[in-house]
């Protein structure tokens, strides 16, 4: 009997029976399978048993279907290892029925270790038609003669022909070596990468044999490239170890974007073959450093040589895999690091360091184009050792270093049998003196908000948002549908923060600073006023400064009464500034 495999992103793994010749999925009750999202149409697609086969087919939804990260524009065939992307799915077929066995199968002879020559019979990916939508960019042109000779571009320049053979060997071995998938092993075995290595060579052998690839065209190369893709982190492998190298862009199978201290954005002529290529390479860096999720299509974390990881995969509104690595100067495991950086100044240090010691209410707020999951590890560092504390991130990975600590992933697994917001509570009874969330979403902003409103001792939030005011009306948003709770809501997270750190990008533009810390207070009629504590300037000789406005805030006498100490003068304002640059709010 066929099985639907349902797993929703996040969420759970189910599984409905595919007992007749259609099976249709969709968000009206009509459907075998029902989805009630907002991105599944209401006849989204169906399964149909077609001679001896099961096809997909896209019934005109609106944000399409994806098989394997590819969109279909006509019925596709698909088998038991296939993945169909709809909205926040993953739909798969499953049980024992031919009809969805896996590819043909063919022969190589393959040489082992011992220099003997054996017929070895290895998978097939798919087909170029059964893929769905080619690659802009890498299509064949129209003729009876195609060979690899046609296709070499000029010396300096990589070929899309070969770009198409190097793909094609690097799927094929993904089907037939399960160690190669981050997805499957953390680490590639020595058996699975001789294996591998010697598909390559059977198969670049065979190519040769058959004409596909010339003679005047060179093997080792090509190996070499595919072997690095397949193996290793493609052309990332190099210049991520080039000291020079801040920044890396890779959109695709295009040109790689570098910046090498604080020059321009340079093209360089090196690049990965395929998207798929790209995406394997993405997985590879979150696996190796722990924060790969099945089904995940968001990849951000600290990696390997100081870089920090920003990846999209496919598939998403954007067509290609996106992934973009930035340097960072320090590991920034306190304040102090970032004091060195200009992202704050001593003052605010001992400011903030008092705040988390004594399990205050902090709220950051911080503009999309910052690093705010390595301003939130900063802060994380000047917590105490003997405070409970419970830390939520996507994947679990902030505070890792704590063994004492609970990590909690934000990002569902198939096998979690608990929800986050269950999960949350248990904790939350059992008594927490500290609560961290990392980029607050709608599944933990409950139990934020509760930790914010007593259920702890302190806490410290972190989330996106362009100003004080709209993190605490985007915090009260994320806990509620109830428009009109949104406002009260507000003004009792209003009343509970003690602290609210803005972090955006510089005023001399620098890549993350505080621009301002504020300590929002209610008057009569709820009125809520945010007080200044501390504000980033731009001063006569332009540079910058965080100058105190004066205001000391209300809970630094709680503080003292327990025996942390925060001098006063650090809120004492400074002489004017003659010539001085008013910050966008003044001015």
């Amino acid at each position: 009997m066929l099985t639907v495999v349902v797993h929703e992103k996040g969420g759970k793994t189910q599984r409905f029976p595919f007992e007749t010749d259609q099976f249709t999925v969709g968000r009206e009750e009509d459907n075998e399978l029902v989805l009630d999202r907002a991105n599944i149409s209401k006849h989204h697609l169906r399964f149909r048993k077609v001679t001896g086969a099961v096809e997909v087919v896209d019934l005109d939804s609106t944000n399409g279907t994806y098989v394997n990260g590819r969109k279909i524009m006509i019925p596709r065939r698909i088998r038991r290892s296939d993945r169909v992307y709809v909205g926040d799915f993953i739909l798969m077929l499953d049980g024992d029925e031919p009809s969805i066995a896996p590819r043909d199968r063919a022969e190589l002879p393959v040489t082992g270790k011992d220099g003997k020559v054996r017929r070895t019979t290895v998978g097939l990916p798919p087909e170029e038609g059964e893929r769905g939508e080619p690659l802009p960019g890498l299509e064949l042109p129209e003729g009876n003669v195609m060979t690899s000779a046609r296709k070499v571009a000029a010396p300096g320049v990589e070929s899309a022909f070969l770009d198409k053979i190097a793909s094609r060997i690097i799927q094929t071995a993904l089907v037939n070596v399960r160690g190669l998938d981050p997805l499957n092993a953390a680490k590639i075995s020595d058996a699975d990468r001789e294996a591998a290595l010697q598909l390559i060579d059977a198969m670049l052998a065979d190519m040769r044999r058959n004409g596909e690839i010339e003679e005047n065209i060179e093997i080792e190369p090509l190996k070499g490239r595919i072997a690095r893709e397949l193996l290793e982190l493609g052309p990332l492998t190099e210049l991520m170890q080039d000291d020079e190298v801040t920044e890396i862009q890779i959109v695709g199978g295009g040109p790689i974007r570098l910046v090498r201290d604080g020059a321009r954005t340079e093209l360089v002529e090196r690049r990965f073959s395929s998207e798929r290529a790209v995406m394997l390479a993405c997985r590879r860096l979150a696996r190796q450093w722990g924060f790969l999720v099945e089904g995940a299509q968001v990849l951000e974390g600290k990696v390997a040589d100081g870089f920090y990881m920003y990846g999209l995969l496919p598939p998403t509104q954007v067509r290609t895999p996106v992934l973009n690595l930035r340097r960072t100067r320090t590991d920034a495991n306190n304040l102090s690091a970032l004091v060195q950086e200009g992202v704050l100044s001593e003052e605010i240090r001992e400011v903030l360091r008092a705040a988390v010691r004594g399990c205050r209410r902090i709220l950051i707020c911080a503009s999309g184009g910052v690093n705010l999951d390595r301003f939130m590890l900063a802060l994380a560092g000047e917590v105490p050792d003997d405070l409970r504390v419970v830390c939520i991130s996507d994947t679990g990975r902030l505070g890792a270093n704590r063994r004492s600590w609970i990590q909690v992933r934000r990002i569902a697994d198939p096998a979690d049998g608990v929800s986050l917001s269950d999960s949350l509570g248990v904790l939350l009874r059992g008594g927490v003196d500290l609560l961290v969330s990392q980029r607050t979403r709608h599944e933990d902003a409950a139990a934020v908000i509760d930790a914010m409103s007593g259920a702890t001792a302190g806490a410290v939030i972190s989330l996106w948002g362009i100003d004080s005011a709209h993190a605490l009306s985007r915090l009260a948003a994320l806990s509620t549908v109830a428009s009109g709770a949104i406002q009260a809501l507000t003004v009792a997270l209003a009343r509970s923060v003690d602290l609210l750190v803005r972090v955006s990008v510089g005023v001399n533009n620098e890549a993350m600073q505080i621009i301002e810390i504020v300590e929002p207070r209610v008057k009569e009629g709820n009125q809520i006023v945010h007080m200044p504590i501390f504000r980033a300037m731009k001063v006569a000789d332009g540079a910058t400064e965080f100058l105190p406005t004066g205001t000391v805030p209300a809970f630094i006498n709680q503080l003292l009464e327990r025996g942390i100490t925060v001098p006063m003068s650090v809120f004492k304002p400074a002489k004017q500034h003659a010539g001085r640059v008013p910050t966008a709010e003044e001015s």
